[in-house]
């Protein structure tokens, strides 16, 4: 028994190993709710993003904005960040970090060092997710606790 116990371990280490650092897909798309209130609309507070993902030029990207009409900040997949995390990295030109989550969240992150190994001292952090219930139930602590185990 221990010997079958083995090889199913062995067997299943890789799937589990790799199976975070899939490509990014348009599965992304849709409307994530907010832990923390953004700005949004003329400066309005909002709890809800859209999220789009494509290809733009050679580069694939991440279209974050507050509404349909709204200009969208624009994070670029970032392949050896994501190799090197396992899970699938954007970044974008102001120095904000989108790190997949699950398949349906997001931790954004601004590093207070970014040559730093140890992103757990962030200047910002927000967590997006298509579930309502995921994004009021996360806290700063939640955040830090998963950027470690990056």
């Amino acid at each position: 028994m221990r010997i079958h116990l083995k090889y199913i371990i062995v067997l299943l280490l890789p799937y589990f190993l790799f199976s975070q650092n899939e490509m990014p897909t348009e599965a992304i798309n849709g409307t994530y709710h907010l832990m923390d209130a953004e700005r949004g609309i003329g400066s309005k507070m909002t709890k809800e993003k859209l999220f789009q993902y494509g290809e733009m030029g050679p580069d694939k990207v991440l279209a974050v904005a507050a509404c349909q009409r709204c200009a969208p900040a624009i994070y670029k997949y970032q392949k050896e960040d994501s190799e090197g995390m396992g899970v699938p990295v954007f970044y974008n030109s102001i120095g904000l970090y989108m790190i997949t989550y699950d398949n349906e969240s997001f931790i954004m992150m601004v590093p207070a060092n970014k040559k730093s190994k140890d992103w757990t001292d962030f200047t910002y952090s927000n967590f997006y997710s298509k579930s309502k219930v995921k994004a009021d139930a996360m806290n700063k602590q939640k955040i830090v606790d998963f950027i470690k185990t990056l």
